[in-house]
């Protein structure tokens, strides 16, 4: 094991990597969660490991199966979906912020379809507004849509759908 030395930036130090030790950390960062090759890249940067030591390890894990950026873009559209649905705008975005081309990004959101992703956060929202929506709750659940990156054509649909359930329309 190599000692370390302080490289003069505040409470960080630096190491003697080996490509060993950088494909043994990008282990544990992927036991932890998915991580797109960029992602990882550089959180092995950051903990200090040598360019040439984390490109190997992320070469690595590719040939190994490990590091996909397509497996962990669909991954990330299923986990998304489930837990807090999101329109394509801010699937997009938060896809390209986690390293993926934009190029893959438009592939993978080609077939995604919003609609019942946004129907199921406008629910959500219309629980906690209350059961009689008035114009004021409207119009912050088209807010809340919005900014989930839902195009306005969803929020409209979804708004025709839950409020002709409980009788009333939007248009």
């Amino acid at each position: 094991m190599s000692a370390s030395r302080h490289d003069g930036r505040k409470g960080r130090t630096s190491f003697q990597s080996t490509p060993e030790q950088a494909l043994a950390h990008a282990f544990k960062l992927l036991g932890l969660r998915s991580h797109s090759r960029r992602e990882l890249g550089e959180k092995l940067q950051r903990k200090g490991f040598e360019e040439t030591h984390t490109a190997r390890a992320l070469e690595r894990l590719m040939k190994l199966g490990l590091l996909d950026d397509r497996a962990f873009g669909l991954e990330f559209l299923q986990s998304r979906s489930r837990q807090k649905p999101a329109g394509r705008l801010k699937l997009q975005m938060e896809l390209q912020k986690h390293g993926l081309e934009r190029d893959l990004v438009d592939e993978l959101l080609r077939d995604y379809d919003a609609k019942g992703p946004c129907l199921r956060a406008a629910e959500k929202k219309l629980r906690t507004l209350g059961s009689a929506p008035g114009p004021k709750e409207r119009e912050k659940l088209i807010r809340f849509l919005s900014g989930r990156g839902f195009m306005w054509e969803e929020i409209r649909e979804a708004l025709n759908e839950l409020l002709t359930e409980n009788g009333e329309g939007y248009a």
